[in-house]
């Protein structure tokens, strides 16, 4: 429920539960979006064309991060990460807790019988609350502002609290309200806008049946559009929020004190109209993120980060212990959410759920690693993977359960069967390592191998970026390939479930090939060739899913079959692609990179469709074919080698 109605509607939250949600739904979201904010900041306050000779130090999206890696280092996408945090609770404490507090009071003087009057108190009630949350974190979002916009070695505030009393000493406390109109007014048009063109889009959605996509889409899309009308309060509010601050190592710098109608003016005047749109384009996937694709984000950031800390964990502690851990905690989330019933409480439990996936996946490979030599390796490696192919090839056959009686059903399967497994793993790995111990040389070698080689490595770049490549298409395969087939009024259902079946086949073909193959041309000159065949041809026979949809049902068996045996090998390749002692991180840090390819087939691809239609997946998919073959050409080794070895 949002806001409040007379009706009841199960149970209703009070407004302590409120503020939790504004809290918790905050917190991971901002973490991932904040490279975007540091990049849109960047761009507003450059007052220097983007593009043309007279440019300025930032021209496009990447140059600027390649540039802002290059100069400041990576923790750079993070400047001001902690305040910007402080502004997503502050916001969404006051928001959610004063629009519920807004809405029960007008609800004494609205007629509750009159749909329409309703409609406008609760948006009145939510622009006020909108103004009201702002005001309370414009001095986070100062803060915020400034210390993205200093660069290292001219770095004005040392910190947080350091800013904080540095304003207070120079500018009192008007320093922090820098930039507070033009926040306060684009609150009421945005949140109107917003829901007006959510339900403009929601009447178009053409496929019944598929509401939630729908509501994923047009929530993302409605974001994207309101931020853009309203984008240019957003740059003059940076603006302003820079008077008081001495800026350098950027280019020119104005005094933009003499207010918002003013600012709008002078930028008009010296940048022409394209000015007042600076950013836009970071700004415009942080708007579609944020508003379409919460939960989902939630559970991706959470299950990419814990793969990175779970995966070093894995190096340096019971693989086993760590997996049986992971599984246990994974499946009583998933019961847990079976009872959730608020939006936030879903939101944690998904966050739960991803932040201990990491736990079950990286040690379960690190086990199979130590039980079995490279010439059984790949077989069982993949026997592995199959799990979550079978889940989706039977996913269509549970679409007439309850979702909550499913989930519950699962978890407790789940935490039965690890109960029941968890002595038997433990002993098992016990026994295993008496039998096949770590070598001195290879704890020496682990010692060697610290996280900045593995960061630097082309051998883990080189895993990566095809991996990457894997990881993409798989999710295209999963959300855009469905989306399109009911467009062409072609079931989606039969599509999937020929897709998963050829995936579970293609996985275990791969692997057994690559054993096959490894005994007579050696271990890993197998995995290259076989892995540039899989993912070369994954990338071919997709297209003919969106060239051929009528054959798409022999179609999708292949896409399956090769898409997953790729990801497989690739996934193989890199669980090994470190020494022994630092494979889990090495395996977490591939994986880590290769997620952006879930990430562009999201909102980026998004916004190719819109604008070239599905037509633009055949161009994709050859470039990337293209680019793969060229890449195989370096013959880059696939097992990373220590300082110590080499000079061995």
């Amino acid at each position: 429920m949002v806001g409040y109605h007379p009706e009841a509607i199960n149970e209703p939250l009070t407004s302590a539960e409120y503020s939790e949600a504004g809290l918790a739904s905050g917190i991971v979201t901002r973490m991932i979006i904040q490279p975007l904010d540091v990049l849109k900041i960047r761009f507003q306050l450059q007052e220097e064309p983007i593009r043309g000779r007279k440019s300025g130090k930032y021209k496009g999206v990447m140059q600027s991060v390649f540039l802002i890696t290059r100069e400041e280092g990576a923790k750079a996408f993070w400047k001001g990460h902690i305040p910007a945090q402080g502004l997503s609770a502050t916001y969404g404490l006051v928001q959610f807790s004063s629009f519920e507090w807004l809405s029960r009071q007008a609800a004494k003087i609205v007629p509750s019988d009159d749909q329409s009057i309703r409609s406008t108190s609760d948006f009145m009630c939510g622009a006020l609350s909108g103004c009201l949350a702002m005001t309370a974190a414009m001095p986070l979002d100062v803060i915020r502002t400034r210390l993205v916009a200093q660069k290292s070695g001219h770095a004005v505030y040392t910190g947080t609290m350091h800013a904080v009393k540095h304003i207070w000493e120079k500018e009192g406390i008007p320093g922090y309200f820098r930039g507070w109109i033009p926040s306060v007014v684009q609150i009421a048009p945005f949140t109107g806008m917003q829901f007006a063109l959510y339900n403009c889009f929601m009447d178009l959605w053409p496929f019944t049946g598929y509401e939630s996509t729908g509501a994923l889409l047009s929530g993302a899309m409605a974001g994207t559009v309101a931020k853009t009308v309203l984008y240019p309060l957003d740059m003059v509010r940076h603006r302003l929020q820079m008077n008081g601050f001495e800026r350098a190592g950027f280019g020119k710098t104005s005094n933009y004190s003499q207010g918002l109608f003013k600012t709008i003016v002078m930028v008009v005047k010296h940048e022409s109209w394209y000015g007042l749109f600076k950013g836009l384009w970071p700004s415009q996937i942080k708007a579609a993120a944020n508003s379409g694709c919460r939960i989902v984000s939630i559970h991706a950031a959470s299950c990419t980060v814990s793969k990175l800390v779970f995966g070093t964990a894995a190096d340096r502690t019971s693989s086993s212990r760590l997996f049986i851990g992971g599984v246990l905690l994974c499946c009583t989330s998933s019961i847990c959410l079976a009872f959730a019933s608020a939006v936030w409480q879903i939101e944690l439990v998904m966050a739960m759920i991803g932040g201990v996936q990491g736990a079950g996946w990286v040690p379960a490979t690190k086990l199979i690693a130590s039980w079995f030599d490279d010439s059984s390796y790949a077989t069982m490696f993949s026997l592995l993977g199959c799990g979550s192919t079978f889940a989706g090839m039977i996913l269509p056959l549970s679409k007439s359960f309850y979702w909550r009686t499913l989930e519950f059903n699962t978890g407790f399967l789940v935490l039965v069967s690890a109960l029941t497994c968890k002595k038997w793993i433990i002993t098992e790995d016990a026994i295993r390592k008496e039998v096949k111990p770590i070598k001195k040389s290879e704890l020496e070698e682990g010692d060697a191998t610290k996280l900045t080689s593995i960061v630097k490595s082309p051998v883990i770049w080189h895993i990566a970026i095809v991996y990457f490549f894997s990881m993409e298409l798989r999710t295209i395969c999963e959300t855009w390939a469905p989306l399109y087939l009911t467009e062409k009024n072609i079931s989606p259902t039969t599509f999937q479930f020929l897709y998963e079946l050829g995936g579970l086949i293609g996985i275990v073909t791969s692997g057994v090939m690559l054993d096959k193959l490894g005994e007579k041309f050696g271990v890993d000159p197998s995995r290259r060739i076989l892995g540039v065949i899989y993912t070369t041809l994954m990338l071919l026979v997709a297209i003919g899913v969106f060239e051929f949809e009528k054959s798409s049902t022999i179609i999708s068996f292949f896409t399956g079959f090769f898409v997953n045996g790729s990801f497989n090998i690739w996934c193989l390749i890199g669980s090994q692609a470190g020494t022994r002692t630092v494979a889990g991180t090495c395996s977490a840090f591939i994986s880590f990179i290769a997620s952006v390819g879930a990430i562009f087939a999201g909102s980026p691809l998004a916004y190719l469709i819109d604008i070239f239609s599905y037509q633009v997946f055949t161009v994709i998919f050859v470039t990337q074919a293209i680019l793969i073959l060229s890449i195989s050409t370096l013959r880059i080794p696939l097992r990373m080698t220590t300082e110590k070895r080499k000079s061995d």
